[in-house]
């Protein structure tokens, strides 16, 4: 009697480890966030292996960067997914959503104005301002293993500037493009 229970114990256990349950809540940070030399936290919660809802914050700062001198940024986003299979562990999960969320930006630079060619490159500009921005996404989450998880997504929408603390005489345009690319890496609960 003592084997079996030791047996029947040993096969629970073991295929407790390893269960290949979809993640039910996921954290996880943008690597390529680390450029702008902070990191990005999310929150991610899935329902019925079909629908995850993602809460994040992200902040940045880049200074002497291309034409802009300095770039700095901080805000929240909720995101609603909707896989388009059930989330299953070692399999591609894609799926798509939209988003919804803030950005504080500053934005300094002071770049000559190049009139050659067909485009002028270069603005000045120095406001500090802040927005809600929307849009699309479209990105695919990998479960290699029990809890790792690994994420690429691409976001498309606008922002609305609002509260505009403009520095130079200028006029500032009233939104903006909103471009998103993330790489994460997570774990999941």
């Amino acid at each position: 009697m003592k084997k079996k229970t030791l047996l029947f114990i040993f096969l629970l256990c073991n295929s407790a480890i390893f269960a290949q349950k979809p993640a039910g809540l996921i954290v996880k940070t943008n690597l390529l966030n680390l450029v702008a030399k902070r990191p990005t936290l999310s929150v991610e919660k899935t329902f019925s292996d079909l629908y995850g809802l993602e809460f994040a914050y992200t902040s940045g700062e880049i200074k002497n960067f291309g034409y802009r001198d300095y770039y700095h940024y901080d805000g929240f986003l909720l995101r609603a997914k909707k896989y388009i299979r059930a989330i299953k562990n070692r399999e591609a999960n894609a799926f798509y959503g939209a988003y919804f969320g803030n950005l504080n930006k500053t934005v300094v630079s002071h770049s000559s104005v190049d009139n050659t060619g067909f485009f002028s490159w270069g603005h000045d500009r120095d406001f500090k301002a802040s927005s809600l921005r929307y849009g699309g996404t479209f990105g695919v989450s990998f479960i290699p293993k029990k809890h790792f998880l690994l994420e690429g997504l691409t976001g498309l929408g606008y922002g609305n500037y609002f509260n505009v603390h403009n520095n130079l005489n200028s006029k500032l345009p009233n939104g903006y493009f909103d471009f998103q690319l993330w790489l994460s890496v997570g774990y999941s609960f």
